[in-house]
This record gives C-alpha cells, structure tokens and sequence, in this order.
C-alpha cells in the first residue's frame, strides 16, 4: 500500500511538471516578437531621400516608411510618392511595402563619414537593416531584372534625430558612387 501511494503521487508529480512546462511553452510561442529597442526610434516615422547617387534607384525626394512585422520578425519598406520627388519608384519599391529586411543589432551607430569611407570593420559594428535580392530596374537581358543587396545602416544625428545611409550593391558587387542619405522628419 505504501509502494502504491508513492508511486501515484510520483506520477502526479510528473504529470503537473510536464503540464506546467507544456504551458510555459505555450505562453512563450504565443509572444508576438518586438522590435530592437536600437531599432525602434527608425520604426513608423517617414524618411525623405535628401541625396542619392542612384536617382534612378532610389529618386530623391521619396518617402520612406519602416514598418515592423512581428509575425515574421522583420522590417518592410514602405515607400510613396511625393510631388517633390524627381522620379516614381520602380520594380519592387513601387509596390508599398514591397521590400522586407532583417535587422542586425551593432555595437553603435555609424556615422555618414563610416559609410562613405566603407571600412568593412567599421561597418560591421554598426547596427543595420539588410535584405538580398531587390530588385530596382530592368536588366539588360530582356524579361528579367537586375538584383540588388541593400543594408541600411543606422545613424544618429547630433539633435538626436533618427537618420540612415544606404548602400546597394550591383550584382559585380561594385559599391562606388552608391551612398543614399535619407534623413528622417
């Protein structure tokens, strides 16, 4: 009798053990994901294009949004036109949204000078946006479109004021010539 009483409150042990973990587990894939507390401060405001090398890519004067996607974890870029801008967006900036990237948290913020100077240790250390295979125009093969690699990196101006540079990479990963400045609102 004293075999069998131990052996029942063993399994009802047991039992309220695994329930309790199932429940943990549970509660913990039912949290929506947040964004990085780093990355918050980019997130919802609308960035203008004041400068950009690529005007065919990127025109100067467009707006872009930030918008973070806890169910996929991820960030999508959400353009639209503006009567300043000197072209419309195309391929898939032109459709809202249309691009998403992934966030990498840094040890700092870059600076404008980081990014043009391009010094891959130092960019590596900054907190950024990347995403692959964008595209942004026509290919020079007919029917198909040329693809693009875009990290935005994150830079804090000296008012505190949210900022970003933007470097595209070509498919012959050349990067010269290709610093977009978008400076938030």
């Amino acid at each position: 009798m004293y075999g069998k009483k131990t052996t029942d409150t063993k399994k009802f042990g047991i039992s309220l053990m695994a329930g309790a973990l199932l429940l943990g587990a549970a509660l913990a894939a039912a949290q929506e994901a947040s964004p990085d507390d780093v990355l918050a401060g980019w997130l919802g405001r609308e960035f203008t294009v004041e400068s950009s090398t690529l005007n065919d890519h990127v025109p100067k004067g467009g707006k872009l949004t930030f918008v973070f996607d806890s169910d996929a974890n991820l960030v999508h870029v959400c353009t639209r036109n503006s009567s300043a801008q000197s072209e419309p967006w195309h391929m898939d900036f032109a459709t809202p949204c249309g691009v998403t990237m992934s966030f990498t948290r840094g040890t700092r913020y870059c600076t404008f000078d980081d990014v043009k100077t391009g010094n891959a240790e130092v960019l590596a250390s900054c907190h950024r946006l990347r995403t692959r295979d964008v595209a942004m125009r026509p290919s020079k093969a007919k029917g198909a479109a040329e693809l693009n690699d875009m990290v935005a990196f994150l830079v804090q101006l000296e008012n505190g004021k949210p900022a970003m540079s933007i470097l595209v990479d070509s498919p012959a990963r050349v990067t010269t010539d290709i610093t977009i400045i978008v400076v938030g609102r």
